[in-house]
């Protein structure tokens, strides 16, 4: 067989020449298209790295990444300190006031504590400040009805409490505060009043001519107490008036002494017993005319 022939149908252990098989491969128009189309996924794929590794660098890597460390309960300077360490930096978006943390002190965080942050650029981490517990005065309700100047108190957001002393003012009324009016006090802060339970001894006031109401109001606004009363009706004085007391007005008692009084009532109606009577014989006249009739 001559040699070119074998040759010509791809002889693989012949070196140099083209086999038949490759000929036929490249002249085949399919074929081209597939090459060429390797050739360009090839050819992204190459730009791809190259932009990801050389022009555009990730920055997220694991290595980037460091566990955010706990603020919360630290103080500005020492959350700050901490986050210096790891490349980070703080950013305080809020300030509120609370009832026990510290001036300064942070009460939140974000990210929270352990979640993991990029490193690179100076990451932030946003906290939220106190403003230590927030301060009111005292009001000034020296003077008022013990209930008056509570509820005055605790619209303003503090608590009270009640300290009964002797006192040459009415029973019940505010003569001091403990702190002084206009102190600041943290809210909640608590009160107290000092509130009049009258004079140890006290003189029996004149109750004649009052209502019982209001007989009643003078001896509790003195530390005193309406006793027993007993009704007269043969009185000329308005009814439900007083017209008699006991102990009598101007006598010196101490505080709870309880003070009887006589009170005017109206006289009980008068009954009249006598009945109407007919002329004798009436009845029989009247009897003899119907009969007549």
């Amino acid at each position: 067989m001559p040699r070119d022939s074998f040759v010509f149908r791809g002889d693989p252990h012949v070196p140099g020449r083209p086999t038949a098989g490759w000929r036929i491969w490249l002249t085949s128009a399919r074929h081209v298209g597939v090459a060429a189309l390797g050739v360009v996924l090839v050819g992204v794929l190459f730009g791809y790295l190259l932009a990801a590794m050389a022009i555009f660098p990730a920055h997220n890597t694991a290595s980037d990444l460091q566990s955010v460390p706990r603020l919360i309960g630290k103080t500005a300077a020492e959350a700050q300190k901490a986050l210096d360490r790891l490349g980070f930096s703080m950013e305080v978006v809020a300030s509120v006031h609370h009832p026990e943390a510290s001036e300064g002190t942070v009460l939140a965080q974000d990210p929270l504590p352990r979640q993991r942050l990029s490193a690179r650029g100076g990451s932030a981490v946003t906290v939220t400040l106190s403003l230590g517990p927030q301060q009111r005065p005292v009001l000034d309700v020296v003077g008022l009805a013990h209930g008056q100047a509570e509820t005055a108190l605790k619209r303003a957001g503090f608590e009270t409490e009640l300290l009964w002393v002797d006192a040459e003012a009415i029973v019940g009324q505010v003569v001091g505060t403990q702190p002084t009016p206009g102190t600041p006090v943290k809210l909640p802060g608590r009160v107290r009043l000092v509130v009049s339970a009258g004079p140890p001894a006290v003189a029996v006031p004149d109750l004649i001519t009052r209502s019982t109401v209001e007989a009643k109001t003078v001896l509790e606004r003195l530390g005193l107490e309406l006793g027993s009363f007993s009704q007269d009706s043969t009185s000329l004085a308005a009814p439900g008036t007083v017209i008699d007391q006991r102990p009598s007005a101007g006598t010196v008692v101490s505080r709870g002494t309880r003070v009887s009084v006589t009170v005017a009532i109206l006289p009980p109606p008068i009954v009249d017993t006598t009945s109407t009577r007919q002329p004798a014989g009436s009845d029989s006249v009247s009897n003899g005319d119907r009969t007549t009739g």
